[in-house]
């Protein structure tokens, strides 16, 4: 059966996981930031004791000071993965041993409080009820390990992009035994696409719609027939993704040359927010055609 293609994002993100879960002996399954600066700490402590204590100088400042070397590069290391969201939930593997209870009769709904509601592109609540109800309100096993990736999805917004790696990976055993053409296999097929598009950049969360350009009047025309003049550009931006600074910039071309380009501001976007936006642009005399393209702010 057909699989969706991977992207370089997806496989980044993979292999970050795939690292964070590999660091376990170190940290131990579902580390805390706060508890592995303290051990870390108090080992510092008792070395640098043990060192000043029993041994003369300078062999004992020379011994403190690497411990202390040593102490400064493991709180590097922290920072690293903390700025990963690896103290943030446990881990791939950790996470089917210690998922949380859930609600009778909806397994991907968290048992805890959720604070922050997932982005439409990973929101796959009625994916899931669809497909519950077509295996008589039982999801088989091999959904087990999806299931407890997107509860951690829900309660973990910090590490949303590594755990939706991990979520993507469970999908393979679920289409396996689902059939080609049939509509479970269609749904199938949406939440991987949707979850590499999540994986990817920003800008593929970011869509453009009913873009116009119009005159005076208020009347819609073809680039061609107002080039040269002053006139009004409208069009709809959505967020399916995380919240986000959107700009769109509008190009002007004759042919494949760009003769003309504007950056036009849209503002922060929500997940699952639509704006629309009216800007006034000049049309070059030889543009035949024009394109809108919504981006970050930061890009």
């Amino acid at each position: 059966m057909s699989q969706p293609e991977s992207t370089p994002e997806a496989e980044e993100a993979t292999e970050q996981s795939t690292f964070l879960q590999g660091i376990e002996f170190l940290t131990g399954e579902d580390p805390n930031l706060g508890s592995f600066l303290l051990v870390t700490g108090i080992v510092t402590c008792v070395f640098i004791a043990l060192f000043q204590f029993t041994l003369p100088s300078p062999v004992s400042h020379l011994l403190t000071a690497g411990v202390i070397i040593i102490t400064v590069v493991t709180a590097g290391f922290a920072a690293l993965l903390d700025s990963l969201g690896y103290f943030d939930s446990s881990t791939g593997s950790t996470a089917k041993s210690t998922a949380e209870p859930t609600t009778a009769g909806e397994r991907w709904v968290p048992a805890g409080p959720v604070s922050t509601s997932l982005p439409p592109l990973l929101n796959f609540d009625k994916e899931l009820a669809e497909l519950e109800a077509h295996f008589d309100g039982t999801l088989p096993d091999e959904f087990d390990s999806f299931l407890a990736d997107y509860r951690r999805l829900k309660t973990n917004p910090g590490s949303r992009k590594s755990i939706a790696s991990d979520l993507r990976a469970h999908l393979n055993p679920i289409g396996v035994f689902l059939e080609e053409g049939t509509r479970e296999y269609e749904l199938y097929e949406r939440m991987g696409d949707e979850l590499f598009r999540y994986i990817g950049d920003t800008e593929g969360h970011l869509t453009i719609t009913d873009s116009a350009l119009r005159d005076a009047s208020g009347q819609s025309q073809p680039v061609k027939e107002m080039a040269g003049d002053l006139v009004t550009f409208d069009f709809t931006v959505s967020n399916e993704g995380e919240p986000a600074d959107v700009q769109t910039a509008l190009e002007f071309y004759d042919g494949d040359e760009l003769v003309s380009s504007r950056t036009v501001s849209v503002g922060m976007l929500e997940p699952g927010a639509t704006e629309t936006v009216s800007a006034n642009v000049y049309v070059p005399e030889s543009a035949d055609r024009v394109t809108a393209n919504a981006r970050t702010a930061s890009n």
